[in-house]
């Protein structure tokens, strides 16, 4: 197993089974070890709980894939005030609040809708289509 894009084909459908969503995901290597690291997110507030389900049922399977080579995992939430990384992470987190540089200007609201190239974004003021690629910045609030 190589590539992160493989990997997360595996891990989706079980975190879907479990009502979580993945955020990030990384891999690297070191002298033979490899690392996983998973940020996951549940629309309610995820659990300690729920972290440590993900890790019994996850943890298996990675192994499988790695042929059971020295293999560590991290799983962790998101944080409060996670800086947005992907288009994907909008859709995850629609109806949380963000705060955007455009330009340079910062704006503070809530994301409404997102698909891969916009997100509907509501303010005190209105409500704005935003191209992502306009976003030079979004951070969760």
């Amino acid at each position: 197993m190589e590539s992160v894009e493989q990997l997360q084909d595996i891990i989706y459908p079980l975190l879907d089974g479990m009502g979580l969503s993945l955020v990030d995901l990384s891999i690297s290597r070191h002298k033979g070890d490899i690392k996983v690291n998973l940020v996951l997110y549940k629309e309610n507030g995820i659990t300690l709980d729920d972290l440590t389900e993900a890790q019994k049922i996850l943890r298996p399977r990675l192994e499988l894939e790695y042929e059971r080579e020295n293999l560590s995992m991290e799983i962790s939430s998101p944080g409060v005030s996670r800086t947005i990384k992907s288009p994907r992470e909008y859709r995850i987190f629609t109806g949380r609040r963000f705060r955007l540089l455009i330009d340079e200007e910062w704006m503070e609201g809530t994301v409404k809708k997102a698909d891969e190239n916009s997100i509907e974004f509501e303010t005190e003021n209105e409500t704005t289509q935003i191209p992502i690629s306009g976003i030079r910045k979004a951070k969760l609030v």
